[in-house]
C-alpha cells in the first residue's frame, strides 16, 4: 500500500471509518494509518456512546492479514481529493467494496438523493421526509417519457438519476414490448420505507398509460389505488422501528391488457397499449398475535384506533352500548399499547377515508356494521377477566367480569352461559363418550385470545377477498389474448432481534427463499457455462445458501421436525429443539453452542447467524382454536363471524376413514406447512417472470433525515445481499466473444505492437497473444486478489467488466481516424450532391407550398361564391315571398274594406236611428210620466175629496142610526165642483186623444220611411253579398295559386338544402383532403427543415475543413514560391560563375590558337574554327541567360507585387466566405423560427433568400477560384519552368482551371450547363 493513500479501516463504533496511510512496515504486513474524519462528520453521522471523535484513537496500526487480499479498501474521492464520490450507480465506483457502498449511500443520502443503483438492484434509503419535486407529476412523466414513450425500437437506456420510477417504467416497458410478466421484489426491515415504496411504484404503474397521448379509463386505477388505505388500516401498526409498519406480507399482481405487436404496428404505435385491467392481492403471515399483545412502545392495528376515534353518531350505529363514551383506556387489548399518536394513520381523522374506501369495495350497509361489530367483539374479548373457584375440591376458572360478559354476549349474539362454558371448559371425545373438563384461568385466557386472533384473521381475509372481487378483471382482455402481470412483493426483510420467535423464523425462511432466487437469477445460470468452458469459478459457497435451505426444508430439516412434533399429542418445544439439533448436527448451517438453553437453537443464515427461542413454536405452528370456542362462534348472530367460522369448522372436520391419516393430511393445516406451500407457489410465479429488485434501507433508528447510522446500515446491506451482489460483479464475466470474432474484430490492431506475432495456425493462441498485448497492465479485483481482465475458455474468450469496452475503445479510435480521412475526401462530393438535392427539395417545397396556397385560395373563393349564391337565392326567395304575401294581404284588405264601408254606413245609420228613437222615447216617456204623475196627483186629490164627500154624505144621511135622507147644500156644491172637474178632465182627455191620433199618423209616416230605408238596405246587402261571393271566388283562386307557389318554394328549399348539403359534403371532403395534405406537408416541411439544419451544419463543417485546406495550400504555395525564389538566386549565381570561367577558357583557347596557327594545316584550323564557333554560340547563349538573370532584379518587384496581390485575394476570399457562412446561418435560423411559428409565407421568403444566397455563394466561390487560378498562373510565370515544384504547381493549377471550365458558365459563372447548350440553366 502506498503512503498517503486514502483508505477505510474497520471500527467497532462505525464499522468503517476513513483514514490515510502514514507508513508501512518492512515486511509489508502492517501499516500505520491516521483516521481523518470529514468536516461534516457529526452533522450526518449517528454518534454512538463512546464513539465521540474526541474519544477515538486517531493513529492506529493495522494488521493487513485481517483484511481481504491483505489490502485496505481504497476510498473513492471526488476530483478535489477530499469529499467522498457520489455515483448514481455503484458499478461506476473505481473501488467497489462494502465500505465504498456505505459511504456512497451516505453521501447521496445527505444530498437528498435516496436512490442508488447496484447493478440491477435499486437501493432506496428512507429519507424520512418528502423531498420536494421527487415524486411530482412532472418527474413521473419525465421517466415515463424517456424510458417508455421515446425509446428506440422498444429499447431503453438508463437515465442519469436513479429512481423507483425507473424500475417501474422498465417493468412496464418489458411487459409491453416483450409480453413477459414482470416482478418487483421490495424488501427491507421495518421502517425502511417498503410500504411507501410499494405505493409509489404501484401508483406509477397504474397511471403510466395516462402519460401516453391518449385517453384512458381511470376507474380501475382508482379502485386499485384505493385498496392501499384499507391494507394500511387493517394490516399496518406502530412498532418501535416504524409508525406505519406492514405486519403482513403482500404479493400484488397488477393485471394489464397488453396489445399485440402486430395490431400496434398497424395502428402506428411504437409501444403497444398496456392498460391496467385490474389487480389481485395475495397476503402472507398476518401478525394476528398483535391483536392480543404488543411490546412496550408499540400499538395494535390502526383500524381499532380509527374506530374509537370515529364520531359518536357512527359509534351509535355500530355499538352504542360498548363504544360511545369509551376510549382506548377502557379496552385491555389497547390499554397497554403506546399512548403516542400516529398522525394521519391511526386516529379518528382517517375514519372517513377508511369508510369511503370500504364502500368502494362493497363493504357498506349491513356488511360494514358486521365488520365493525366483529372488531368490537375482539376488543370485548380482551376485557374478560378470569378467576378461580373450587368446586367439589377441583379448581375451575370462571369469568369474574359479569358486565363485560354481558356486553360480549350482546355484541356476538350468543348467550352468556354458552360463552362462559366455551371459554372456561373443554370438551372432547374419549372412548366414544364426550368428556368435559374445567380449564385453568390462564388456559381460558389463552382460548379467549385465540378466538380474538382468529376473528381478526377472518375479517382480514374477508377484506382481501372483497378487494380482489372488485379489482380483478371480469372478462377477457380487449387488446390481447391474455392478461400480463407486473407483480409487487412487499414482505418482511431479514429480522434479527434480541429474542427471535416463530414469526422471525418464518420471515427469515422467506428471505432465504428470495435469496436463493436472487442467486439463481444472477449467477447460477452462468456457473455451469463457466465450468463447461474450463474457467475457474470462485468459491460458490460464499453466496450459495442451498445448505441453509436444506437445513430448513430438507427431509430431516426444521420444518419436518417441527411438524413431527406438532403431530404428537403432547409435543413439546424442547423435544423439537433436541431432535432438530441431533438430526442436523453435521450441517454447517446449524450452530452448535453448549451455552444454548434446551429451547434455543441457532442457524447460520446468509445474512447473519440468528439464535431462536423455540418456546411456543408448537402452539403457534398449530394455530388451533379450541373446538368449544369454534362451535360457540358458529352460533353467533353476526353473519360474518358465523359464516367464516362455519367454513373453518368444515375445513377442520376431516372425513372419517378406517385407516390412519397420511402425514400430509395431518400437517397440511400447520402454519409453517401452509406458508411453505405459499412460498412455493410464489416462487413459481416469480420464476416465470422477469425479476427486478428494490432494497429498502433504514439509515437510522431515530427516523431523522440526512443522518446515517453506519453499523445499522451495514447490517442491512449484508441482509439485503448487496455485498453478495458486489462479489458476483467482481467474479463474473459480463462479456464473451468467440475466438473467431475476436480475431475478426481486433486482428488489425496487432500493427501497434512490434512483438505481436499472429498466424501460428491456432486461433486460440492468436487471440490470447493479441489480447495479452491489448490488455497489458489491465487487471480486475476479485476476492482472491488481482486477476487478468479476461479468461480463455474452450470456445470463447470471457471478459471482466470494462475490459471489452477498453478494446472496443481502441478499435473505435482507429476507425475514427480512418473515417476522418475518408470523410475529408467524400464530404465535398456529398456536399455538392446534397446541395443539389436540397435545392431541388426547396424548389419542390416552394411549388408544393404555392399549390397548397392556391388550393386554399380556391377553396376560400369557392366557399365565398357558394355563400354569395346562397345569399342571393335567399334574397330572391324573400322578395318573391314578400310580394306574394303583399298581394294576398291587399286582396284580403280590399275584400274586407269593400264590405266594411256599407257595413259602417249601416251601423252608423242604425246607431243614429237608435239614438233618435231613444231620445224621442225618452221625451215621450218624460211627458207621459209627468202627465201620469199630474193625473195621479189630481186623482189622489179627487179621491181624497170623494172620500171626504162620501164621508160627509154618509154622515149627513145617517142620523142617530136611522136612514133619514137629507141633502146638505155644501155637499151639493162639492158635487158640482166635482162634476166641473170631471168635465174639464174629459176635455183634456179629448185633446190628448186628438194629439195621440196626430202622433199616430206621424208614426205611421215614419214607419213607412223606415220601411223604405230598410228595403234600400236589403238591396245594398244583397249587392254586397254578390260582391262578397265574387271576392270569395277570387280569393280561392289566389289561395290555390299561393298554395302552388308555396309548394314550389318548398321544393326549391329542398333542392337548395340538398345542394347545400352536397356542397358542405364536398367542402368537408376538401377540408379533410386539405388537412391531410397540410399535415403531410408539415411533416415534409419538418423533415426538410431537419435536412436543412443537417445540411447547414454539414456545410459549416465542410466550409471550415475547406477553409483549413485552402489556408494549408496557401501556406504551402508561399513556401514553394520562397523556395523557388531561393533556387532562382542560387541558379543565377551558378550561371555567373560558370560564365566567368567559360570566358577565361575562351580567351586562353583563342590565344593558344593564334600561337599555334602557323604550324597547323588547314584541316586542323578548320576543326578548331568550328569548335571556336560552337563555343561562341554557347557563349552567346550563356550571355543571353546571364542577361535574363540580370533582369531578375528588376522583376523582383513584380514578383513581390504578384505575391502581395495573391495574399490580398486569399484574405479577401476568406473574409467573403466567412461572411456568406454567417448570412446562410442567419437565414436558416429565420427559416426555423418561421416554420416554428407557422408563418409559411415568411418561410418561403426566407427559403428564397437562402437559395439566392447559396447561388450567390456558389457564383462567388467560382469567381474566387478563377481569380486564384489566374493569380497562381501569374505567379508561376515568374518562376523557371524547369523546377519540379513549379511544374507540379502549374499542373495542379491547370487541372483546377479545366475543372472550373467544365462546371461553371462562362457568362454567369455559378450554374451547370445543360446538355447541348453553351449557356447556363438560368439563361436557357
Amino acid at each position: 500500500m502506498t503512503v498517503g493513500t486514502s483508505v477505510y479501516v474497520r471500527d467497532s463504533h462505525y464499522s468503517w471509518i476513513p483514514a490515510t496511510i502514514e507508513s508501512e512496515s518492512d515486511d509489508k504486513k502492517k501499516v500505520k494509518v491516521r483516521v481523518r474524519f470529514p468536516s461534516d462528520w457529526e452533522e450526518y453521522t449517528i454518534i454512538p456512546k463512546g464513539g465521540e471523535v474526541g474519544k477515538l484513537k486517531l493513529e492506529r496500526t493495522i494488521n493487513l492479514s485481517d483484511y481481504s487480499n491483505e489490502e485496505l479498501p481504497i476510498q473513492n474521492l471526488e476530483a478535489d481529493g477530499v469529499s467522498a464520490a457520489r455515483k448514481n450507480d455503484m458499478a461506476d465506483l473505481a473501488n467497489l467494496h462494502e465500505a465504498a457502498i456505505l459511504y456512497n449511500l451516505k453521501a447521496r443520502h445527505s444530498d437528498g438523493n435516496p436512490y442508488t443503483r447496484v447493478g440491477d438492484i435499486m437501493v432506496a434509503v428512507n429519507p424520512f421526509q418528502w423531498i420536494k419535486g421527487l415524486y411530482s407529476e412532472e418527474k413521473r412523466s419525465f421517466y415515463a417519457k424517456n424510458l417508455i414513450w421515446q425509446t428506440s425500437n422498444g429499447s431503453s437506456q438508463l437515465l442519469a438519476t436513479p429512481h423507483v420510477y425507473e424500475t417501474a417504467s422498465l417493468s412496464y416497458l418489458g411487459l409491453a414490448m416483450d409480453k413477459s410478466d414482470q416482478t418487483i421484489l421490495v424488501t427491507g426491515e421495518s421502517g425502511a420505507g417498503k410500504t411507501e415504496t410499494i405505493k409509489i411504484v404501484m401508483n406509477h404503474l397504474a397511471t403510466v398509460e395516462s402519460t401516453r397521448p391518449s385517453s384512458s379509463d381511470l376507474r380501475t386505477v382508482e379502485r386499485v389505488l384505493r385498496a392501499n388505505p384499507l391494507f394500511e388500516a387493517f394490516g399496518n401498526a406502530k412498532t418501535l422501528r416504524n409508525d406505519n409498519s406492514s405486519r403482513f406480507g403482500k404479493f400484488t399482481q397488477l393485471q394489464f391488457d397488453v396489445e399485440d405487436h402486430d395490431v400496434a404496428k398497424r395502428e402506428g404505435r411504437q409501444i403497444p397499449i398496456c392498460e391496467l385491467a385490474g389487480s389481485k392481492c395475495i397476503t402472507y403471515l398476518l401478525e394476528k398475535s398483535r391483536v392480543v399483545s404488543v411490546s412496550e412502545g408499540e400499538r395494535t392495528f390502526h383500524i381499532f384506533y380509527q374506530m374509537l376515534g370515529a364520531p359518536d353518531a357512527d359509534k351509535e350505529k355500530i355499538w352504542k352500548e360498548g363504544l360511545v363514551g369509551f376510549d382506548t383506556s377502557y379496552f385491555a387489548y389497547l390499554r397497554n399499547a403506546s399512548s403516542s399518536s400516529v398522525d394521519g394513520l391511526a386516529s379518528g381523522d382517517n375514519w372517513t377515508e377508511t369508510v369511503d374506501a370500504l364502500s368502494i369495495f362493497g363493504i357498506n350497509g349491513d356488511l360494514f356494521l358486521h365488520v365493525m361489530r366483529s372488531l368490537c367483539a375482539i376488543l370485548q374479548l380482551g376485557n374478560l377477566t378470569f378467576g378461580m373457584d373450587v368446586v367439589e375440591g377441583e379448581e375451575r376458572s370462571t369469568i369474574s367480569s359479569a358486565e363485560e360478559l354481558h356486553k360480549l354476549s350482546n355484541i356476538m349474539g350468543v348467550s352468556e352461559d354458552e360463552i362462559e362454558n366455551a371459554i372456561t371448559k373443554k370438551s372432547f371425545i374419549m372412548r366414544g363418550e364426550q368428556v368435559t373438563i374445567a380449564l385453568k384461568d390462564n388456559e381460558a385466557k389463552d382460548g379467549c385470545d385465540a378466538l380474538a386472533k382468529e376473528i381478526y384473521a377472518r375479517v382480514f381475509d374477508l377484506l382481501v377477498a372483497k378487494i380482489n372481487d372488485c379489482t380483478e378483471p371480469s372478462g377477457s382482455p380487449i387488446h390481447g389474448s391474455d392478461y400480463g402481470t407486473i407483480s409487487l412483493l412487499d414482505i418482511f426483510g431479514f429480522e434479527s432481534f434480541n429474542v427471535n420467535r416463530f414469526e422471525q423464523l418464518c420471515i427469515n425462511y422467506a428471505n432465504e427463499r428470495l435469496q436463493q432466487k436472487y442467486v439463481g437469477d444472477n449467477f447460477q445460470a452462468i456457473k455451469s457455462e463457466y465450468e463447461s468452458e474450463g474457467i475457474n469459478v470462485f468459491d460458490f459457497s460464499l453466496i450459495d445458501n442451498s445448505h441453509v435451505m436444506e437445513l430448513l426444508e430438507g427431509k430431516l430439516g426444521l420444518i419436518t421436525q417441527l411438524n413431527e412434533e406438532c403431530v404428537k399429542k403432547n409435543g413439546e418445544d424442547e423435544n423439537f429443539v433436541y431432535k432438530f439439533n441431533l438430526v442436523n448436527s453435521d450441517s454447517s448451517s446449524l450452530i452448535q453452542n453448549p451455552l444454548h438453553r434446551n429451547y434455543e437453537f441457532a442457524v447460520r443464515h446468509y445474512a447473519a447467524p440468528i439464535k431462536y427461542d423455540a418456546r411456543k413454536f408448537i402452539e403457534r405452528n398449530l394455530d388451533k382454536i379450541p373446538a368449544d370456542l369454534l362451535q360457540c362462534a358458529c352460533k353467533s348472530t353476526n353473519p360474518l363471524i358465523r359464516e367464516e367460522f362455519q367454513k373453518l369448522s368444515s375445513k377442520l372436520e376431516a372425513p372419517k376413514s378406517g385407516g390412519p391419516k397420511k402425514r400430509s393430511e395431518s400437517t397440511k393445516h400447520f402454519v409453517v406447512t401452509k406458508f411453505r406451500q405459499q412460498l412455493t407457489s410464489l416462487m413459481s410465479l416469480i420464476e416465470e417472470s422477469r425479476t427486478r429488485y428494490i432494497r429498502c434501507v433504514k439509515p437510522n433508528k431515530s427516523s431523522v433525515p440526512k443522518i446515517m447510522d453506519h453499523t445499522h446500515t451495514i447490517s442491512q446491506l449484508e441482509s439485503a445481499g448487496l455485498v453478495t451482489a458486489i462479489i458476483i460483479s467482481r467474479e463474473s464475466f459480463p462479456n464473451r466473444l468467440s475466438y473467431e470474432l475476436v480475431l475478426e474484430r481486433f486482428r488489425f490492431l496487432s500493427y501497434k505492437f512490434d512483438d505481436c506475432r499472429l498466424g501460428c495456425g491456432d486461433i486460440k493462441k492468436d487471440a490470447e497473444e493479441l489480447l495479452n498485448h491489448l490488455l497489458i497492465g489491465v487487471s480486475a479485483d476479485t476476492h482472491s486478489g488481482r486477476a487478468k481482465a479476461f479468461a480463455c475458455g474452450k470456445t470463447k474468450v470471457y471478459f471482466r467488466a470494462g475490459a471489452l469496452e477498453m478494446i472496443e475503445t481502441i478499435r473505435q479510435e482507429h476507425y475514427a481516424k480512418a473515417a476522418i480521412r475518408l470523410q475529408a475526401w467524400i464530404r465535398p462530393i456529398l456536399l455538392k450532391q446534397k446541395y443539389q438535392k436540397a435545392r431541388l427539395g426547396v424548389i419542390l417545397l416552394q411549388s408544393e407550398i404555392r399549390r397548397l396556397l392556391a388550393s386554399k385560395s380556391l377553396a376560400i373563393k369557392l366557399q365565398s361564391a357558394l355563400v354569395m349564391q346562397c345569399f342571393f337565392r335567399k334574397a330572391l326567395a324573400s322578395i318573391e315571398l314578400t310580394r306574394r304575401r303583399t298581394n294576398n294581404a291587399s286582396t284580403i284588405i280590399q275584400t274586407r274594406w269593400r264590405g266594411m264601408k256599407p257595413r259602417v254606413e249601416f251601423c252608423d245609420t242604425r246607431s243614429k236611428i237608435i239614438k233618435v228613437q231613444s231620445v224621442a222615447r225618452m221625451v215621450m216617456a218624460k211627458k207621459a210620466v209627468n202627465s201620469k204623475r199630474k193625473e195621479r196627483e189630481e186623482q189622489d186629490a179627487m179621491d181624497t175629496r170623494m172620500n171626504i164627500i162620501q164621508q160627509n154624505f154618509d154622515d149627513a144621511t145617517t142620523v142617530g142610526g136611522g136612514s133619514v135622507f137629507s141633502v146638505d147644500e155644501g155637499l151639493l156644491e162639492e158635487v158640482e165642483i166635482m162634476f166641473e172637474f170631471l168635465r174639464k178632465e174629459i176635455v183634456v182627455l179629448r185633446k190628448k186623444n186628438t194629439k195621440l191620433k196626430k202622433e199616430l199618423a206621424e208614426s205611421e209616416s215614419d214607419k213607412r220611411e223606415l220601411f223604405n230605408q230598410a228595403s234600400g238596405t236589403d238591396h245594398a246587402l244583397a249587392l254586397a253579398k254578390i260582391r262578397n261571393d265574387q271576392m270569395s271566388k277570387t280569393n280561392m283562386t289566389l289561395l290555390d295559386d299561393n298554395n302552388r307557389r308555396r309548394k314550389e318554394c318548398a321544393k326549391l328549399k329542398n333542392e337548395l338544402k340538398t345542394q347545400q348539403e352536397a356542397h358542405e359534403s364536398q367542402l368537408q371532403d376538401m377540408r379533410v383532403e386539405f388537412d391531410s395534405a397540410l399535415k403531410y406537408r408539415e411533416v415534409e416541411m419538418q423533415s426538410l427543415q431537419l435536412h436543412l439544419q443537417s445540411l447547414t451544419t454539414q456545410h459549416e463543417r465542410e466550409m471550415d475543413a475547406l477553409r483549413r485546406d485552402i489556408e494549408g495550400k496557401q501556406e504551402e504555395h508561399y513556401n514553394q514560391i520562397a523556395r523557388l525564389h531561393d533556387e532562382v538566386k542560387s541558379t543565377q549565381n551558378t550561371h555567373e560563375d560558370y560564365l566567368s570561367k567559360l570566358m577565361n577558357v575562351l580567351e586562353t583557347t583563342q590565344r593558344s590558337s593564334v600561337l599555334v596557327a602557323a604550324p597547323l594545316n588547314n584541316n586542323v584550323l578548320r576543326e578548331k574554327d568550328e569548335e571556336i564557333a560552337q563555343l561562341k554560340e554557347e557563349l552567346s547563349r550563356l550571355r543571353d541567360t546571364s542577361t535574363m538573370n540580370s533582369n531578375g532584379g528588376a522583376d523582383t518587384v513584380a514578383k513581390q507585387e504578384a505575391i502581395k496581390a495573391m495574399k490580398y485575394i486569399v484574405k479577401k476570399n476568406r473574409e467573403q466566405r466567412k461572411q456568406r457562412v454567417q448570412d446562410v446561418e442567419a437565414i436558416a435560423k429565420d427559416v426555423e423560427e418561421s416554420l416554428a411559428s407557422g408563418d409559411i409565407t415568411g418561410a418561403q421568403n426566407f427559403i428564397k433568400s437562402l437559395n439566392e444566397a447559396l447561388h450567390a455563394g456558389e457564383k462567388s466561390n467560382s469567381r474566387m477560384d478563377r481569380e486564384m487560378v489566374n493569380m497562381i498562373e501569374n505567379t508561376t510565370s515568374y518562376l523557371p519552368g524547369s523546377n519540379d515544384d513549379v511544374l507540379k504547381l502549374t499542373t495542379e493549377n491547370e487541372k483546377l482551371r479545366r475543372k472550373l471550365a467544365k462546371k461553371v458558365c462562362k457568362n454567369c459563372g455559378h450554374k451547370r450547363h445543360k446538355e447541348g447548350l453553351d449557356v447556363c440553366e438560368e439563361e436557357a
